[in-house]
């Protein structure tokens, strides 16, 4: 690292979109709070991030995933709601180093505190199990983004790749209906995954920034995972963000290297500008990260190879955080409530 990356850096809020780390956590009890290594080449699937390697990342912040299995639906928002505990109780346990967030005010403190802001995103909305009612519930108990879809058609959007995955219909009535509560309450609107109509759909029915938490774009590689230009264009115009994965899959061929994440960042940054890129991981969420990139504790390179790229500092601190910060602000400074069970 050149002494102007690392400072740059370091005076940076950083915060990702999404990291799938609930998963080892429930799963096989992964401990957040311990040092953790993958011992296989380019560290696929799991051992991403922990505590001690978001403080090496300068990590302030991050939106981890509540992923659930479709099938059956019923039982997915009980899962869901146990993934938050999970969490709040990682949170308890080490109230030194993280702390649940919910506000773009909780990032600030983190960055303030030395502290990991640790929000929550919801990864498919058959989460809701059809009722629009877990809406308000989740919200009170801090999630601040969901995703229409996942890898299966639901009753609120089709995906655009698995199964029921559809190009051409659009939102149901019933993701109109969710879609316009998640506005009134202030959740934000995901559309990673979401099939192309029912994406343009959510962006027209959109009162507050709508983002892409993790995804490549198609004017840097052709993939059915990755968004086009037009679809760039949408988000921008709702003030949201793009966050860039990191999945090696994604973007691109040949060269599996970092350089490949600045490649889809600077597509969007030449599309719409800087303002509407941010980091989307996708970090334990059974990816083979790019070379450079293996786990949360090589953010830095990041900012090393923008700074090479001739980004400015106000774009790369934009990138890093501040966008994202941006769109936190917009859901206003109403402090997170437990909802009573």
């Amino acid at each position: 690292m050149s002494d102007a990356a690392s400072e740059l850096h370091r005076s940076a809020i950083v915060i990702d979109l999404h990291a799938d780390t609930l998963i080892p956590m429930r799963a096989m009890g992964y401990d957040i709070g311990l040092r953790h290594k993958n011992r296989i080449p380019r560290s696929p699937f799991f051992f991403h991030c922990d505590l001690p390697r978001f403080r090496d990342g300068g990590a302030t912040g991050q939106f981890f995933g509540l992923v659930t299995n479709p099938y059956p639906e019923a039982g997915c928002a009980d899962a869901t709601y146990r993934q938050i505990e999970i969490l709040e109780s990682a949170a308890r346990e080490y109230e030194k180093e993280m702390f649940i967030a919910t506000t773009g005010d909780d990032l600030r403190r983190a960055k303030r505190e030395g502290k990991l802001a640790s929000f929550m995103g919801i990864e498919g909305a058959h989460a809701l199990e059809g009722e629009t009612k877990h809406l308000a519930r989740l919200h009170a108990r801090g999630v601040r983004y969901i995703g229409l879809a996942h890898f299966t058609a639901n009753k609120v959007a089709p995906c655009v790749f698995g199964i029921g995955a559809s190009a051409t219909a659009g939102l149901t009535e019933h993701g109109r209906e969710v879609v316009a509560e998640m506005n009134r309450l202030g959740i934000l609107v995901d559309l990673a995954h979401v099939g192309r109509a029912a994406f343009f759909d959510s962006v027209k029915l959109a009162k507050r920034p709508v983002i892409v938490s993790h995804t490549g774009v198609v004017g840097a590689f052709p993939h059915w995972r990755n968004l086009d230009d037009e679809q760039i264009r949408a988000v921008a115009e709702t003030d949201g963000v793009i966050g860039i994965i990191f999945a090696a899959t994604f973007l691109g061929k040949g060269r599996h290297n970092a350089t490949l994440v600045i490649d889809h960042m600077e597509h969007v940054r030449r599309t719409v500008g800087a303002r509407h890129v941010a980091l989307g991981s996708d970090f334990d969420g059974f990816i083979t990260p790019c070379a450079g990139l293996e786990d949360v504790a090589k953010l830095p390179v990041i900012t090393e190879l923008l700074l090479a790229r001739g980004w400015s500092a106000d774009e790369i601190l934009g990138m890093l955080g501040g966008n994202v910060l941006r769109v936190l602000d917009t859901l206003g400074s109403v402090g997170r409530i437990i909802a009573s069970e």
